[in-house]
């Protein structure tokens, strides 16, 4: 029997769904996080779900890994030692950097502007020179002289090597030209040039996003080997594909090249899984809410497809790099609360994590967090074992939450509502970032809520939004994994154009794709995608001329070779424009880029429909408990998920428990469930 894997490394679990191809059953499972060496923790969840599967690591077909790797090491400053060769004159770009405010009008004032991560003693200039706007050479490159460069760097113990040259978007022949002379002078060194990562215009991102991708590579080479060896000497022999920040999936080799791609590699995931759920349930236009352990991601889907963007921002340092559109806040089930020297309550941003985790794990953690606080009101009942393997010290929950409630004068439960208030208040103002402050209405979109806390909290935020139905999908707690199963093989080719719609023709812009479809279709065939499974995204990157907001607008190609194929990308570009921004100018429109994404089609599982069966869940129904619900504890009906059928309707307030999540159904609400398992919740007046 073939079974395909999804792995999703999180600051607190790694989680893990195995798909029978043949029963199309899917088997979840998780384990903690091995911050220290991630792919241990790898290793010991695929080895448990395979054998939770009735199956073995031989017998899987396709693996699928979403890894915090790149994300961790650029928080944390702790990648490689980046040596870079850039123009001559042009020493500084990393440093000149931006200019942007962080925070406030002057918050400026107490910056601490972190150090570019190829410091100015790694940093060699070298000649040879191209013209802009044509690319012709205008002064040629002396090897000599950047082997020596090379050869200095070498010395003083860099690790990797970046080559960004002036104006290497528009010829990149010095650039390959330096590469090969790194790989006669240093053959095993990694080099990335700036043309092949970001052939774009923009110095400083080309350089800083070409630099980050040398940061990560030695580091990610590694641990890529380490787990391929550790799968191999498991028995494996799947496929591994790992998963890119923008949702799609690349080989572990071409990983490897790219780790910049890799920055928002788990969030994505989530995303992609959510969008999937909620199209084939014909709710294509919903946010997501994914509530982990450490942080809570929230994304926008409309028609089916999940909002991406070009600058994808991992701490201080926002480059290019394809992405979901995912907005971050330091909410989750591990954020610790702390009374202020004002009396204030603040709720993260930081964290318990894994180790030692919540006060309620056991595990020596003692201050107060938002899971304690879910224990304290009887959100999550004592039948719930975390993850189906650990008991919940619910008196150590309470006493954690005590120390609140003594430094505001409180009870216990007004402390541990105001600590919920507080982190779904931080949740609903990220929401709102993703939606309200990009010209959507939330009460025109569903939420679909997952993460292992997630549905704990996601139907108070339906309620303030007026956003529903609230999907809850099966599996919660690993929908990242499962997202990872349903996404495809992926890539972005990309070119700068710098052409208003007065200057060319539909007929021009139509061979440019073709030139960057050519490329793309390439690289599938180098990821061993047969032809038949290629797919093709055209995007244009537009935006008013002279002016620097872009925009990107999908392109159909077949429309370009029409009369009217410019003026319908100006006016879908106008029309999101007025959605965003309020307004709309009197001015041609300037194509800045153009992208092609190319997709491989793969089937890692299949969502299986079921019939509608009877309204009654009693039979699900294990038990009753008083929960803390609007200032006072009320008889709550507690549900097994395993055991509830399509069809059946849970009236709130009610908790329904399942090993890796707990969702919870206010009161005035009611769940039911759908034909594909999910639970659908809405408010009971329009049941």
């Amino acid at each position: 029997m073939a079974h395909n894997l999804g792995v999703d490394v999180g600051g607190t679990f790694t989680d893990v769904i195995v798909f029978d191809e043949d029963t199309h059953e899917l088997t979840i499972d998780k384990v903690l996080s091995t911050p220290a060496n991630p792919s241990e923790g790898v290793i010991d969840g695929v080895g448990e779900a395979v054998e939770k599967a009735d199956t073995t690591v031989g017998d899987l077909n396709l693996l699928f890994h979403g890894t915090t790797v790149v994300t961790n090491m650029l928080l944390e400053e702790t990648g490689s030692r980046v040596g870079l060769l850039t123009s001559e004159g042009h020493e500084d770009v990393l440093h000149l950097a931006r200019a942007w405010t962080p925070g406030p009008l002057y918050g400026w004032m107490d910056m601490e502007k972190p150090a570019p991560l190829a410091d100015l003693v790694d940093t060699r200039s070298v000649g040879g020179r191209i013209a802009s706007p044509d690319g012709t050479e205008q002064e040629p490159i002396d090897e000599a002289e950047v082997r020596d460069a090379v050869r200095e760097l070498a010395d003083s113990g860099v690790e990797s090597l970046t080559v960004a040259l002036l104006n290497s978007y528009l010829n990149p022949t010095h650039e390959r030209q330096v590469r090969d002379v790194i790989r006669e002078e240093c053959p095993d060194l990694p080099v990335s040039i700036s043309a092949e990562i970001v052939p774009e215009y923009g110095e400083y991102e080309r350089t800083l996003t070409t630099v980050i991708n040398d940061y990560a590579r030695p580091q990610v080479i590694d641990y890529l080997d380490d787990l391929d060896d550790s799968l191999e000497d498991a028995g494996s022999t799947a496929t591994m594909n790992v998963v890119r920040s923008d949702g799609g999936l690349m080989s572990s080799e071409a990983a490897k090249h790219r780790p910049v791609e890799l920055a928002l590699s788990g969030p994505s995931g989530g995303v992609v899984g959510a969008a999937t759920i909620a199209e084939k349930k014909g709710v294509p236009d919903v946010l997501t809410l994914d509530m982990g352990g450490t942080s809570t991601d929230v994304s926008l889907v409309e028609d089916g497809s999940p909002e991406t963007t070009r600058q994808t921002k991992v701490g201080y340092r926002e480059f290019k790099s394809r992405a979901v559109d995912v907005n971050t806040v330091g909410a989750g089930g591990g954020s610790i609360a702390r009374v202020q020297l004002s009396g204030s309550l603040q709720v993260g941003p930081e964290s318990a994590g894994a180790d030692p985790g919540p006060a309620c794990y056991g595990q020596g953690g003692e201050e107060p967090t938002v899971t304690d606080a879910n224990v304290a009101l009887g959100r999550i009942p004592s039948n719930v074992r975390l993850g189906g393997k650990m008991d919940l010290d619910r008196d150590a929950a309470r006493e954690a939450v005590q120390t609140v409630a003594d430094e505001r004068d409180s009870t216990v439960e007004e402390a541990a509502q105001a600590i919920l208030d507080i982190v779904n208040e931080n949740m609903y103002g990220a929401l709102r970032v993703v939606s309200v402050e990009r010209g959507y209405d939330p009460r025109d979109f569903g939420l679909v809520a997952f993460g292992g806390a997630g549905p704990m909290h996601a139907n108070a935020l339906a309620d303030v939004m007026d956003a529903y139905p609230l999907i809850v999908p099966p599996g919660p707690g690993v929908m990242s994994a499962f997202g990872f199963l349903t996404s495809d093989v992926q890539n972005e080719f990309s070119e700068t154009y710098l052409k208003t719609d007065l200057d060319v023709d539909g007929e021009e812009v139509y061979d440019a794709y073709r030139e960057l479809k050519d490329e793309a279709a390439d690289w599938l065939a180098s990821e061993g995608v047969a032809d038949e499974d290629h797919a093709f995204e055209y995007y244009a990157d537009c935006r008013y001329y002279r002016q620097d907001v872009q925009m990107s607008i999908p392109i159909d190609a077949t429309n370009l070779r029409t009369d009217d194929g410019i003026a319908e990308i100006k006016d879908d570009f106008e029309a999101r424009h007025d959605q965003r921004f309020g307004f709309s100018l009197e001015a041609p429109l300037e194509i800045a880029n153009l992208r092609v994404i190319g997709k491989g089609t793969l089937q890692g599982v299949t969502l299986e429909e079921s019939e509608l069966g009877d309204e009654d869940a009693s039979e699900a129904r294990v038990g009753t408990q008083d929960v803390f619900f609007d200032d006072e504890y009320r008889e709550t009906a507690i549900y097994d998920r395993e055991r509830l059928r399509p069809g059946n309707v849970i009236d709130g307030p009610a908790i329904v428990t399942d090993d890796d999540s707990t969702v919870v159904v206010q009161p005035d609400h009611a769940a039911t469930v759908d034909r594909y398992a999910n639970l659908e919740i809405n408010r009971s007046d329009s049941k």
